[in-house]
């Protein structure tokens, strides 16, 4: 006899997804579509309804037993509510689980924050199988971390855990040695935004010879973490520098992290984690090393998150098939 049928949905502040599958790794069916802002939290309900229905008739009549979802910005997930969403207005003490529950007529719903999510799907069927402690981090237009402990999802006092992007970290690259919170460092926007006031200031001077600049066609809004990552494979020394400074943030933070949590493994995901090896995961390697507490040394590796785009989909259907088991042992759902 088959696993049951599972629901896993991401919900971002850019991209919605939804997938069906077991909770075994693989994801059977999936539907992707990019999210309108100005429609607020009622046109995201409007296109997960869209969605399920989709996935419905792609099931063939086979029931959905669980649904998991994994949500771009903090959640309780006790209750099943969304606290806030940072780019979506209509989310404020909005109760997904129980509309879950009623548009889907599904018993078993489960509701994480994305980052929690997506650590738990590297944890169970990605670069995470066989570690514990797991620290994952995903960075993008923002900065979230999840703490995997023997397969599960660490919530603290139950409001939430591994907020690293709002860690305070020392800025290296500057002679005060200013200090800033992670995400306004190492963030796709904020890598983004050093960029981009640079260019600005060079166009201020007549200049436009800057390589990053001419990649971006001339236009500074165009300019991204992944062109300053090709100017500096071309031996642009500024691009350099500016991913370096992102890099020196991002390893300053993981040292913090690493000192009070001693994780396996630290799993790095996210747009700006595609930056790659050279120029993102070498660099904070190094200088993670050489900054953490000494007796540490060598008791965890950083790699990348081997699910891709998936992995929050992942995440969400491994808390569905949590739930499912839950739900059938008669065991509280948010326990």
């Amino acid at each position: 006899m088959s696993e049951p049928l599972f629901l896993g949905i991401e919900i971002g502040g850019t991209k919605l997804q939804l997938g069906l599958g077991r909770g075994n790794g693989r994801v059977l069916a999936l539907e992707r579509s990019v999210v309108d802002p100005p429609l607020g939290a009622l046109g995201i309900l409007e296109q997960i309804r869209q969605g399920i229905t989709k996935l419905r008739a792609h099931a063939g009549g086979e029931p959905i037993a669980a649904v998991g979802v994994g949500f771009g910005g903090p959640v309780d997930s006790t209750v099943g509510t969304v606290t806030k969403s940072h780019q979506i207005d209509g989310w404020e003490g909005f109760p997904l689980a129980n509309w879950l529950e009623e548009h889907t007529g599904v018993p078993a719903v489960s509701l994480h924050n994305d980052a929690d999510t997506a650590g738990l799907g590297e944890a169970r069927f990605g670069a995470g199988v066989g570690y514990s402690p797991v620290l994952y981090v995903t960075i993008g237009s923002g900065i979230g971390g999840g703490l995997i402990i023997d397969g599960s999802i660490y919530r603290g006092a139950g409001a939430g855990a591994l907020e690293i992007g709002h860690l305070w970290v020392v800025d290296r690259t500057t002679s005060d040695l200013d200090v800033s919170l992670l995400e306004d460092i190492a963030s796709g926007w904020a890598i983004d935004r050093s960029a981009r006031e640079y260019a600005a200031r060079q166009l201020e001077k007549n200049e436009s010879s800057w390589l990053a600049m001419q990649l971006a066609g001339g236009d500074p809004n165009a300019i991204t973490a992944r062109v300053l990552a090709e100017a500096a494979r071309q031996g642009d020394k500024e691009s350099a520098f500016l991913l370096n400074k992102a890099a020196a943030a991002m390893a300053n933070a993981l040292n913090q992290t690493v000192t009070l949590l001693a994780p396996h493994r630290i799993i790095l995901g996210g747009g700006v984690s595609l930056i790659g090896e050279d120029f993102w995961f070498g660099p904070i390697r190094r200088q993670l090393t050489s900054q953490v507490f000494p007796p540490f040394r060598g008791t965890f590796d950083l790699v990348p998150s081997a699910l891709g785009e998936e992995v929050v989909v992942q995440g969400a259907l491994a808390l569905a098939k949590d739930a499912w088991l839950r739900h059938e042992s008669g065991l509280p759902i948010s326990s």
